[in-house]
């Protein structure tokens, strides 16, 4: 069990004004690099801040310069045991209230037949996303459209948890993101 002290919170800082921070989480370097790509190609009308890391919890002593996370990303590789390792591990290092609309799951190379040679079993990544109420979005990332609609998709669910679009809540996201 985590301590208070090393959980990550989401609201532990004051939210800024027409900005929006995500933190990416998955263990390979170069899934992460290409959806913040993506996500940084796409015009805005707020500011985003993107960090990156392959597990939590993240190092304490940068905590002071760290922003207020508006929306966690778990990248799961379903052809890496070690991806989905390294997010059961680091999801008991969020705080409870990520688990209200500002979690998302993004599953990598199970589609398009490739299902059968996954290592992880999609189940089992249906069942994580399950039991957190969090959105799951299976994604190959394997070509520039696949990899831009990811992106967009993360875009409209981090505009919802940062407060950017009015009247909308994050526990939106949960509803109509569940298992697409």
């Amino acid at each position: 069990m985590a301590r208070n002290a090393d959980l990550l919170q989401p609201f532990d800082r004051m939210p800024v004004l027409n900005v929006a921070s995500v933190l990416l989480v998955g263990s390979e370097e170069s899934h992460r690099e290409l959806i913040a790509n993506a996500i940084l190609r796409e015009k805005m009308d707020f500011e985003l801040k993107i960090h990156m890391t392959t597990s939590l919890p993240l190092p304490f002593e940068r905590q002071h310069l760290r922003p207020r996370f508006d929306m966690v990303v778990f990248l799961i590789n379903l052809h890496n045991q070690h991806s989905m390792t390294s997010v059961n591990t680091s999801i008991s290092l969020l705080g409870a209230s990520f688990f209200l609309g500002k979690v998302c799951f993004l599953a990598t190379k199970g589609m398009h037949g490739k299902i059968q040679h996954c290592i992880v079993d999609i189940s089992s990544v249906k069942e994580l996303a399950d039991t957190y109420h969090s959105p799951l979005i299976h994604t190959e990332l394997e070509n520039e459209d696949d990899v831009m609609c990811t992106a967009k998709r993360l875009i409209n669910m981090l505009k919802i948890c940062a407060g950017l679009v009015p009247g909308i809540s994050s526990l939106y996201n949960g509803s109509i993101t569940k298992n697409v």
